[in-house]
C-alpha cells in the first residue's frame, strides 16, 4: 500500500535533478531569494525587450544574441562569486552585503537597459518621463563617479 505513494522512474529522475540543481543554486547563491528572483526577472525582460528592439530596427544577429546571453550568464557568475566573498569574509565582517550590492547594481543596470530597449523599439512613450530622466541621471552620476575615481588613480600613478 505504501508503494503506491512512492515515485517511480521518471518522477525519481526529475526529483533527483531538482535536488541537485537546488543544492548547486543554494551553494552558489545562498539565501537571497527575492533579490536574485528579481534580478532574473530583470534579465529576462531585458533580453526580451532587447530582442524585440533589435528585430524592429532590423539589427538582430545571432552573434549579438549570443554575446547578450553570455553577458547575462556572466552576471550570474559574478553574483555567485560575490556570495563567495560574503561567505569568506563573514567571520571577519559579521555581515554579508557584497552579493546584495552586486545584485542591486546589476538590477539597476538591467532596468536602465529595459528603458533604453523600449525607446529603441519605438515604445518610449510608455515609459514615464520621470523614469527616463532618472535612468539618464543615474548613468551620468555613475559615469561621473567612475571618471572621478579613475582620475584619482591616474594622478597617483597606480593605473
Amino acid at each position: 500500500m505504501l508503494t503506491t505513494f512512492l515515485p517511480h522512474g521518471l518522477e525519481r529522475a526529475a526529483m533527483s535533478v531538482g535536488a541537485v540543481l537546488g543544492g548547486v543554486m543554494s551553494f552558489a547563491f545562498g539565501d537571497v531569494g527575492p533579490l536574485l528572483a528579481w534580478l532574473i526577472i530583470f534579465i529576462c525582460i531585458d533580453f526580451a525587450t532587447g530582442t524585440v528592439a533589435a528585430v524592429m530596427t532590423h539589427s538582430w544577429t545571432s552573434h549579438n544574441c549570443g554575446i547578450g546571453i553570455t553577458k547575462k550568464a556572466l552576471y550570474l557568475g559574478i553574483v555567485a562569486l560575490a556570495h563567495g566573498l560574503d561567505v569568506t569574509f563573514q567571520p571577519l565582517l559579521q555581515i554579508q552585503v557584497v552579493q546584495s550590492i552586486t545584485i542591486c547594481a546589476y538590477a539597476c543596470g538591467e532596468f536602465g537597459s529595459i528603458v533604453e530597449n523600449l525607446e529603441r523599439a519605438g515604445y518610449g512613450s510608455v515609459v514615464p518621463p520621470v523614469i527616463r530622466r532618472l535612468v539618464s541621471a543615474m548613468d551620468d552620476k555613475v559615469e561621473g563617479a567612475v571618471d572621478k575615481v579613475a582620475g584619482k588613480e591616474n594622478r597617483s600613478g597606480e593605473a
